[in-house]
């Protein structure tokens, strides 16, 4: 059993999804496969436009509406027959007149909810896995078309769903059909209740995991537009280059600071069954991609990436009445998670003085006007200093398990960046020794990352080819 997941560019129009069936003939697979699909590409930003529009009274949703109608049609009549496309466009202009009155309940009622929302959202792969099951019939590939909201159980939270895995497994297991050859939709799932619910941007990553490790798969592979995990963002990195191996915790931390080619949850279920993961590219399907696992093999470099978060807020508690003052943290942490803010750093001062914690921009003035609630007291009477919020920052990461117990890492990029100028607000490092988070101002993101890159590769990369030549 292989499971195989297409992003939205892969699935973006006819050509792609023609690139996709001749990548699954050329490998010639000799088992039963699962393969996800995400929406075409853009689909999800149109669907979400469709809700914002709706629930602000803007009957231009409609126009929305018949973008995304033209959009599918056009694939259909692209990849189709034209004897064959009566059933499969139907099916599609079901959906969307479905689409349609969901949006028009949301006009005329105000009926806003994270649950509505969620069901608007879940209509590009319902659209986008309809047409690739259709397509693939007529490209030689018979296959059996599932909805993946009958297999994948979750809680209520609608948009960002935690999956029951007891559940969901057991689901999997005693529902999956036995053909060669499966088509699923990613992202979507249910809840308890038998609501629509999604599993957060990037979930169809996600949902391919779920079925990889609940069907005890050999392997899963991720198939985009890149070549693999690079060793930095290549839009910000011209040196970049693809990463021929990685651990799940290496990808983890990759996929975390940043690398858009991967969502995070997907490692967690692929860990627990020891699955690996290749990550390839649909439109370059020779290259040998990225392969994470467990055991990767050892490198020449002890660092497998840089990367970089930006738009980010740092909040900084600080005051001598901090000091030995039991529950401080907790206080800080609690206020922050009564608005619903996910922490990305957090580094404390050793003499209890200062805490410091980062979070998305768009998230700092709430965190903000928690703490400063939470802290009134202690700030009036001056135990505590006003809660400061830096804005605009970015959080620089370096990643590798070879950095584990190796003198110098840390050193050499301080050094690096302080010879350049390049003030360094916060600094952090986890336990394991695989990551070396920074602050710095987000003007100086991206030359930092490529000083850093250039630093950790291109100069150990001139270094073996000068041993080379001697």
């Amino acid at each position: 059993m292989l499971v195989l997941k297409f992003g939205g560019t892969s699935v973006a129009n006819a050509q792609a999804i023609l690139q996709i069936a001749a990548v699954l003939k050329e490998k010639a697979y000799p088992r039963n496969m699962v393969v996800v699909v995400s929406a075409m590409s853009g689909v999800t930003d149109m669907l979400i436009s469709c809700y914002q529009k709706a629930a602000g009274h803007d009957a231009s949703y409609h126009e929305v509406i018949q973008q995304l109608e033209t959009k599918h049609m056009e694939a259909i009549e692209q990849l189709i027959p034209f004897s064959y496309q009566i059933d499969v466009k139907g099916k599609v202009k079901l959906l969307l007149r479905e689409l349609e009155d969901i949006c028009q309940g949301v006009f005329l009622l105000d009926e806003l909810s994270d649950g509505i929302k969620a069901r608007i959202m879940s209509y590009g792969e319902l659209l986008s896995s309809s047409i690739v099951s259709v397509a693939f019939n007529h490209q030689d590939l018979p296959n059996t078309l599932i909805d993946s909201r009958d297999y994948i159980v979750t809680d209520n939270n609608y948009l960002n769903a935690k999956v029951d895995q007891k559940k969901t497994f057991a689901l999997i297991k005693d529902r999956m059909a036995d053909a060669a050859l499966t088509i699923a939709p990613g992202f979507i799932s249910r809840t308890d209740t038998g609501k629509t619910s999604v599993l957060g941007r990037g979930g169809s990553d996600y949902t391919a995991s779920i079925y990889a490790a609940a069907l005890d798969a050999e392997r899963l592979e991720i198939w985009s537009d890149v070549d693999g995990m690079y060793t930095a963002d290549p839009r910000k990195v011209k040196a970049a280059h693809p990463i021929n191996e990685l651990s799940y915790k290496e990808a983890m931390e990759l996929a975390y600071f940043g690398a858009k080619v991967l969502y995070p949850p997907t490692i967690a279920p692929l860990v627990a069954a020891q699955i690996p993961l290749m990550l390839k590219n649909t439109f370059n399907p020779s290259h040998k991609g990225t392969l994470i696992t467990a055991s990767p093999a050892t490198g020449q470099n002890s660092i497998k990436g840089v990367s970089c978060i930006d738009n980010i807020a740092l909040i900084t508690l600080s005051g001598s009445g901090m000091v030995g003052v039991p529950g401080i943290a907790m206080r800080m942490f609690k206020a922050v998670a009564t608005q619903n803010i996910n922490i990305y750093f957090i580094t404390q001062s050793s003499s209890e003085q200062s805490i410091t914690i980062a979070m998305a921009d768009q998230e700092g003035q709430p965190a903000l006007q928690a703490l400063t609630k939470e802290f009134a007291q202690d700030i009036e009477a001056n135990d505590v200093d006003p809660v400061s919020l830096e804005p605009h920052m970015s959080i620089v990461a370096i990643v590798g398990n070879g950095m584990i117990q190796q003198p110098g890492i840390a050193g050499t990029m301080f050094s690096i960046l302080g010879s350049h100028s390049i003030n360094i607000r916060a600094i952090a490092q986890g336990a394991t020794e695989r990551n070396i988070s920074i602050v710095v101002r987000g003007e100086d993101a991206v030359r930092s990352v490529n000083l850093l890159h250039d630093s950790f590769f291109l100069v150990k990369k001139d270094k073996q080819a000068e041993a080379l030549a001697s």
